[in-house]
């Protein structure tokens, strides 16, 4: 374990990356719920520093998609103002709110470029992101431990480090609410654990990530109620976990006994989410929320399957919300947060990446999505080495979490890892092609 240079830097990012409720927010609006939108700056200073800016296939689709939602939100500016003879949607400037919009995409591709051109240049120096992981992941352990700890008290847990002050009955880490945690944890249980085997670490780091990482699953799993979270844990981290424990020679011969403690653990979790679900389905406006708004998108998507753009979105999704509230098929649904979404800009959303993401940018969102997220998936299944299960299985979760239940505009902490994805993938390449070519 060591703390130089390399490390801090790594540390620093990681950290504003799993920061995402920050202050700033109250001053600046929803880009700076993440310290990131500060360091931005300096990350495209670095990378701009670098003699040879080598663009991977994967951000080559991002900025093709950036390009086109530029162009396709320019249309419907146009196509607006010649509808509507006005600029102004919901009491805000969609020329302004399109600007705004598209920061977040902006600073999204500096922080992937960034990730990536500094873990390529340092690739030989794999000690020190192992370092940083580490003590982020100590960090994150001691900080749920504490939070669990005070969730039955009435004080707030380290009011100074939220947006708004008050007491939160959750545990949420440093973000704005319980959703947004999954992500954070599910990448920091098995980064460390990838690591620590892809750099044959043994010894005691080998047993303190093991811990930490059970530690950091239990200890969550078992106070969460986050449907999203224990949705996807039931299809896709157990799943991919037990196919991992299968595949491991050393570890096949207690493949039975970890089925039956991994059905035990899903069982428990699949009859506390149904609980959840019983309970909330028609009295949280989470339900209503999220059915209302994914309809809504749907329906955009086959009315214009080409995208409406950024400003577009502003313009012709609430209307398409208020039609979908107005029939029948979301009566039974608790539609007070959602029915908010009618009169402002602020936090429209269907709380989705894929489905926000289906309107910006219609077939042209699909191709893209294919190309970054799934052909992403595609590629680390080719890899024969085992280990590669612990990048598979934190990649999966977060793009069904994207499908199901979270945005990623502003959590860097899923594109810092797809990034790191990005140039695991690249090496194993490049080393397989050396040695079949010697």
């Amino acid at each position: 374990m060591t703390l130089n240079k390399q490390v801090i830097i790594y540390l620093i990012v990681f950290f504003a990356a799993i920061y995402q409720d920050f202050p700033l927010y109250n001053y600046v609006g929803e880009i700076g719920r993440s310290p990131i939108v500060l360091l931005s700056p300096f990350m495209l200073a670095y990378i701009l520093s670098n003699k040879h800016i080598i663009v991977s296939k994967y951000v080559e689709a991002f900025i093709k998609f950036l390009l086109y939602c530029f162009l396709i939100s320019v249309v419907f500016i146009a196509v607006t103002y010649i509808h509507y003879e006005t600029f102004v949607i919901l009491e805000e400037n969609i020329i302004l709110k399109t600007l705004k919009m598209s920061v977040y995409p902006i600073v999204i591709l500096i922080t992937y470029q960034f990730f990536y051109s500094y873990l390529s240049n340092n690739f030989h120096s794999l000690n020190n992101l192992f370092s940083a992981v580490y003590l982020t992941q100590l960090f994150l352990v001691a900080f749920i431990a504490l939070e669990i700890y005070y969730l039955g008290n009435p004080k707030p847990f380290f009011p100074l480090f939220h947006t708004l002050p008050e007491k939160y009955w959750r545990v949420r880490l440093l973000t704005p609410e319980e959703s947004w945690t999954g992500t954070i944890l599910v990448i920091f249980m098995f980064l460390p654990v990838f690591l620590i085997h892809y750099l044959k670490i043994k010894g005691v780091w080998r047993w303190l990530v093991y811990f930490q990482s059970a530690f950091l699953f239990f200890s969550y799993a078992f106070v969460s109620q986050s449907k999203g979270f224990l949705l996807l844990v039931l299809i896709s981290v157990l799943p991919l976990t037990l196919a991992y424990l299968k595949r491991n020679k050393y570890l096949r011969n207690i493949f039975i006994v970890t089925l039956i403690i991994t059905v035990a653990v899903g069982g428990f979790l699949g009859f506390v989410l149904r609980e959840i679900i019983v309970e909330q389905i028609t009295t949280s406006g989470t339900f209503g929320t999220r059915f209302s708004s994914i309809t809504a998108s749907l329906l955009v998507f086959v009315l214009c399957p080409i995208g409406v753009g950024w400003s577009g979105f502003v313009t012709y999704f609430p209307q398409v919300l208020e039609y979908i509230l107005e029939s029948s098929i979301v009566d039974e649904f608790n539609l007070q947060e959602v029915r908010g979404y009618l009169s402002t800009t602020k936090a429209l959303s269907t709380k989705t990446a894929f489905f926000d993401e289906l309107m910006y940018g219609g077939i042209f969102f699909l191709i893209f999505f294919y190309q970054f997220f799934i052909k992403r998936y595609f590629n680390l299944n080719k890899i024969k080495n085992i280990d590669f299960y612990f990048l598979k299985i934190p990649l999966a979760f977060t793009i069904m979490a994207g499908v199901i239940y979270i945005t990623y505009h502003v959590k860097y902490d899923v594109w810092i890892f797809l990034a790191l994805t990005n140039v695991f993938e690249y090496k194993y390449n490049s080393n397989k092609n050396e040695d079949s070519s010697s």
